[in-house]
């Protein structure tokens, strides 16, 4: 399983719809296991990963701005600054579908939301431009 948690992300878009006020974007790739044993082994004789799963959520912190995203659908595109404090990475997930959110506005205290999503493919990492 990868776990990546990009803070403070940049430009965050889904297709031509910009995602403003994100705080940050977790993703998760994890691949399910296909296990098999033929009659009487001890061991496993097949043991295998499938196909990757990648999901996450997008946290920021305008409730309003979380329900208008709540079932966009398309390419989720960020910039991130590396830990290393080296050039900027642009990540990419396509076919990325949004599944609702869940938003907490407190009285006399910042709001904030949480967009969760699934994706068809792993997330892209390259240098920016």
């Amino acid at each position: 399983m990868a776990y990546n948690v990009y803070h403070d992300p940049g430009n965050v878009m889904i297709d031509s719809t910009p995602i403003v006020g994100v705080e940050s974007i977790v993703v998760s790739v994890r691949h399910k296991e296909f296990r098999a044993v033929g009659d009487g082994e001890m061991h496993e004789s097949v043991a295998r990963f499938t196909a990757g799963r990648t999901s996450g959520a997008i946290t920021l912190i305008d409730p309003a701005g979380a329900a208008a995203a709540a079932n966009l659908t398309g390419e989720l595109s960020f910039t991130w600054a590396d830990a290393k404090a080296q050039a900027d990475k642009t990540v990419t997930i396509a076919g990325i579908s949004i599944g609702g959110y869940d938003a907490t506005a407190a009285r006399e205290a910042a709001g904030s939301a949480t967009l969760p999503f699934i994706a068809e493919t792993a997330p892209v990492v390259a240098d920016s431009q």
